[in-house]
């Protein structure tokens, strides 16, 4: 049962999570799902350690991902397959817990941001690291060109480190933790309730005049070689600010219609396999999601004393033991 309800738990934060926080354009969004993504896949290893339990449990989160986020780039798989690959391998040993959490915590935020820095190079390519220097370096009026792009990806990926370290320490804390909140906030614990096996309906996607930007895309590249080899009067200015911006344009044009939909297709026929032979996993996974979805809004609702921080804290504390202890279990297990 805990073994569903975490899997459950980790579905929400990755789609339904996810989705609120792409939809309100919320920055460090690798951040908020990467902590939690570690926060969940540390405790299916704790409380659930047979060996490929990591493994199983992302491959039906991809699935649910598939299903309740279509739109859902293929990045965010390899996000999610690299945490479950990470994940059996550093939990492999249950022993050194504390130290894997620690370990997994750091690699899981450090992949994060260096997909998202990897991403912003293949986009806008080496211009856009080029024109961070000579924008910086003429604010200062410093002469002598200096690197600061380089200092900006360090200090990017040291957040992310920083970040995976306060993490993963928590992580590895969190089965003592759990046991004595249990204790501390028994009056936060909800009954349980019978819920809908309904499956959450995707998000409608508006629809995309895709004859209109492939000429955009088709225009631009045209544009862009013109300009570069001098052919003739140049059309559109070859700087350095121009060329990022018709390589970027391009470039997301070319993921968005080409490049994007070849991906998916081949990552969700692979899934739709998966899909029919863990069919009975799904359909029992399918009984908590709603169940999860309505305990996070109870668990937000009864924390409603606390404000800012202390509140998302004391609802993430909450909704933890409510995830993996009933009134029921916290009784007998005191009675024991």
């Amino acid at each position: 049962m805990i073994y569903y309800r975490l899997i459950a738990l980790w579905i929400f934060c990755e789609t339904m999570l996810g989705g609120i926080i792409h939809g309100a354009k919320i920055p460090a969004s690798g951040l908020i799902l990467g902590s939690c993504a570690v926060i969940c896949i540390s405790l299916i290893a704790y409380y659930v350690p047979a060996k490929g339990s990591v493994l199983k449990a992302t491959l039906i989160v991809a699935i649910f991902k598939m299903m309740l986020s279509p739109q859902a780039p293929p990045t965010a798989y390899i996000a999610v397959f690299f945490q479950g690959l990470m994940g059996e391998v550093l939990f492999w040993n249950r022993k050194v817990f504390s130290v894997s959490c620690l370990l997994f915590g750091i690699a899981v935020l450090l992949e994060s941001g260096l997909q998202r820095i990897v991403i912003l190079t293949i986009v806008y390519g080496e211009d856009l690291w080029q024109a961070i220097n000579t924008f910086i370096n003429g604010v200062i009026g410093q002469t002598a060109l200096t690197n600061y792009s380089y200092f900006f990806v360090i200090g990017y990926l040291l957040i992310h480190v920083v970040v995976g370290i306060i993490v993963g320490f928590w992580a590895g804390r969190l089965p003592q933790e759990i046991h004595t909140w249990t204790i501390l906030y028994k009056d936060y614990l909800l009954a349980n309730h019978t819920y809908p096996t309904e499956m959450p309906s995707p998000p409608k996607r508006k629809k995309k005049f895709k004859k209109s930007a492939i000429l955009i895309g088709v225009t631009l590249l045209l544009l862009y070689i013109q300009s570069s080899f001098n052919m003739g009067f140049a059309l559109l200015s070859p700087n350095i600010y121009m060329r990022i911006f018709i390589r970027s344009m391009f470039i997301l044009l070319t993921c968005y219609f080409v490049v994007g939909p070849f991906l998916a297709w081949l990552l969700n026929l692979w899934l739709q396999k998966k899909k029919i032979r863990e069919n009975d996993m799904i359909q029992k996974i399918l009984q908590f999601l709603p169940a999860t979805k309505d305990l996070v809004m109870k668990c937000w609702q009864l924390t409603a004393k606390k404000n800012g921080g202390r509140r998302m804290l004391l609802c993430c504390k909450v909704i933890l033991i409510n995830i993996l202890f009933s009134p029921q279990e916290f009784e007998s297990g005191k009675e024991g």
